[in-house]
């Protein structure tokens, strides 16, 4: 065979050969590996290990590696001492959003009180975890992991309502919050529940939902809710007329209920709790009414001590807006006029002084007879003054 037949057949064979190969890729022409691999982490039969895209963070409390899941391995990094102080409970997570756990540590104190430290670590199963969050002193304080991968912590507000008059042994646990990762910062951080009614913080919802869950508890309904949130922060009838504008069903997500009182209204938002519509308690979100406006501050921001509410109230009426703390108690309130644009500088005064706590703006319009005619309901998260 002379040598230019043979090059030619060697390159009919190429040619072959790479036909061959395009045909198996599929009818678009040859598949790149990113797609190839790409598909084959869906299910197709592939190795997912060589997927790069990112996986999404099991949400809620995970099984801690063996090795740290017990509470005598973290006592001598948290430096307990016997007779002092020991580790009570160890839970993990994906606090920092990602697929590493992290460890929820819990220690309590001995004596009156049993004040409560909280640790969170990262880099758990390495032979020194990395500390990057600590709360210190909760009295008769706890901590737990919610459904969102945020840590909620329960302790005693001394000052509050519900404890200035108690001492010791009968002080209750009052003062719920709420902390979430913040990868700019490097640490968890204060945020804020959306929910405004029946429950201000995520940590009460959910102890409302595992209680309804257990058939312990009975959920009220998105009218149930909406009218129980008239009579307690308005002062209306407990027989209020309700209206569901939308939503509310037995397996709607979101609801739209309008509250009416001597012919006149307010419309409440409110929303399952984490979305389930399977059983899922009703929250209300949002409170509005027409003419009554608030446009600062925005809703779930930081107010520190003296802010300032901007706001209208329509017609030539009064009103008032009022802060309220963590258990609806009114702790600094401003006077306003209807008819024009209102700035209104409010000091407050909060019982806890250890940080942010969630509350709410208020802002009301009155009546000839002193009676509530409107309001809006801002969800803030409230720094000590």
């Amino acid at each position: 065979m002379s040598t230019r037949r043979t090059k030619q057949l060697s390159i009919g064979l190429c040619c072959l050969f790479l036909m061959i190969l395009t045909a198996c890729g599929g009818s678009g022409g040859a598949s790149t590996p990113g797609a190839s691999a790409n598909k084959n982490a869906t299910g197709n039969g592939g190795i997912a290990a060589v997927d790069t895209t990112p996986t999404t963070p099991r949400l809620g409390v995970q099984p801690c590696p063996t090795a740290v899941s017990d509470a005598v391995y973290w006592n001598p990094i948290v430096s307990a001492q016997e007779g002092v102080d020991a580790v009570a409970s160890v839970t993990c997570a994906s606090l920092t959003n990602t697929d590493a756990l992290q460890a929820l540590v819990v220690v309590r104190y001995e004596g009156v009180g049993q004040n409560a430290n909280i640790y969170v670590f990262t880099n758990i199963t390495g032979p020194n975890p990395t500390q990057i969050f600590k709360l210190a002193k909760l009295y008769k304080g706890d901590a737990k992991i919610s459904a969102y991968n945020t840590l909620l912590t329960a302790e005693v507000d001394q000052g509050s309502s519900v404890n200035a008059t108690l001492t010791g042994a009968g002080y209750k646990q009052d003062l719920f919050r709420e902390f979430k990762w913040s990868s700019g910062i490097g640490t968890l951080v204060p945020v804020s529940f959306p929910g405004i009614f029946p429950h201000l913080t995520r940590y009460e919802a959910e102890s409302e939902q595992q209680q309804v869950s257990q058939g312990k508890a009975q959920a009220l309904n998105a009218t149930q809710i909406a009218g129980k949130l008239a009579a307690t922060l308005l002062k209306w009838p407990n027989d209020a007329a309700t209206t569901t504008v939308s939503g509310g069903n037995q397996h709607d997500r979101d609801a739209v209920v309008a509250v009416k009182n001597n012919g006149k209204t307010i419309t409440v938002a409110l929303s399952r709790l984490g979305g389930n519509t399977n059983n899922g308690i009703w929250e209300a979100t949002s409170v509005t009414s027409d003419g009554t406006v608030i446009t600062a501050p925005q809703g779930r921001d930081i107010l520190n001590g003296t802010p300032t509410v901007t706001g209208n109230i329509a017609g030539d009426t009064t009103g008032k807006v009022k802060i309220l703390d963590h258990l609806y108690t009114t702790i600094g309130t401003a006077d306003v006029k209807g008819g024009t644009l209102f700035s209104a500088t409010i000091s407050y005064t909060a019982s806890f002084k250890g940080g942010t706590q969630e509350g709410l703006v208020i802002l009301y319009s009155y009546g000839a007879d002193g009676a509530v005619v409107g309001a809006v309901m801002l969800k803030e998260l409230l720094n000590n003054a």
